[in-house]
């Protein structure tokens, strides 16, 4: 083969790589409370859109990055989900046989889809999703 038929293949190889790229947007948030802007410190924010389901674990400084793939990886374009919070809890003490005690640190509505009241739509361009939550109170 010459020279000449392999810089056309070269160009057509890098241009079939470059195509496979990841597709997904990033999406980056933060979830602080209603009542006083502070951060909701720990929980799971999720995804969930035709089946598909995304999550991003929420830091200490109530931040998230989102993943559908692996962790961090962004979201796919294009699609309007349903959002939700889990795992919001801290741990207030411990039982007599030593086990923790989990208290929830947001209201109940939020780990549930059809009643959180959040949703997002991957439109491309907006990269953050900031969520406001109630705090638990015992009814």
């Amino acid at each position: 083969m010459s020279q000449k038929i392999y810089i056309p293949v070269a160009l057509l190889l890098l241009a079939l790589v470059a195509g496979c790229g990841n597709k997904n947007q990033p999406l980056y948030g933060t979830v602080t409370f209603s009542d006083d802007d502070s951060p909701l410190t720990t929980g799971v924010v999720i995804l969930e859109t035709n089946g598909k389901m995304g999550r991003g674990n929420i830091d200490a400084n109530g931040k998230f990055v989102m993943g559908f793939e692996s962790e961090k990886d962004g979201i796919p374009k294009g699609e309007t989900y349903k959002v939700t919070i889990v795992n919001a809890l801290i741990e207030t003490g411990r039982d007599k046989s030593g086990m923790p005690i989990l208290t929830p640190l947001i209201d109940a509505k939020y780990g549930n889809a059809s009643t959180s009241g959040f949703t997002f739509t991957s439109d491309g361009k907006t990269k953050t999703l900031d969520l406001k939550v109630d705090r638990y109170t015992k009814n």
